[in-house]
């Protein structure tokens, strides 16, 4: 039987996995989790749509023309996505070519690159007002959780391991 099944699920956030700490669990990462991978992207694009949505359409226009727009912008985001992908590349690249973020694989270097530009974005969401404001502050209350739950979770790690 396959050991990540019998140990129930196991989860790439270390939000998630101090969770699972707590209860007495398993706090491996995994990388194959793909409900919380699905939820992340989805909060990322939203919070991206959202930003784009605010900065670029003007609310004195007509409702048929802001809807249109808020169509439109959602395949722009999309494309913005591609052209985000292609600069983290090449920052990784440099990032690289000056020893730095040398044995980072690059998944994780373009999601730390990509968790960055979307945290810039939750910041500025945070000008608006009602939800749209509320969501930027629960992406960034999600990061610093993370950040902290990873800050405990190395120094466990770290405290467990023998020393050589």
């Amino acid at each position: 039987m396959n050991e990540t099944v019998s140990q129930g699920p196991q989860f790439y956030f270390s939000l998630l996995r101090f969770l699972v700490l707590l209860r007495g669990g398993d706090a491996r990462r995994a990388e194959s989790n793909a409900m919380e991978g699905r939820v992340v992207v989805l909060m990322m694009y939203l919070i991206h749509y959202l930003f784009f949505a605010t900065q670029i359409i003007p609310l004195r226009l007509a409702p048929w023309l802001i809807a249109l727009l808020l169509i439109v912008l959602a395949f722009w985001v999309w494309l913005f996505w591609l052209l985000l992908l292609y600069i983290n590349s090449v920052i990784i690249k440099l990032l690289r070519v000056s020893g730095l973020f040398e044995l980072i694989p690059t998944r994780r270097a373009q999601s730390i690159l990509w968790g960055i530009a979307t945290t810039a974005m939750a910041c500025a969401l945070l000008k608006s007002t009602g939800w749209i404001r509320e969501l930027g502050a629960i992406w960034l209350v999600a990061v610093a959780m993370n950040l902290a739950s990873a800050a405990v979770l190395a120094f466990r790690n770290a405290a467990q391991r023998p020393a050589k």
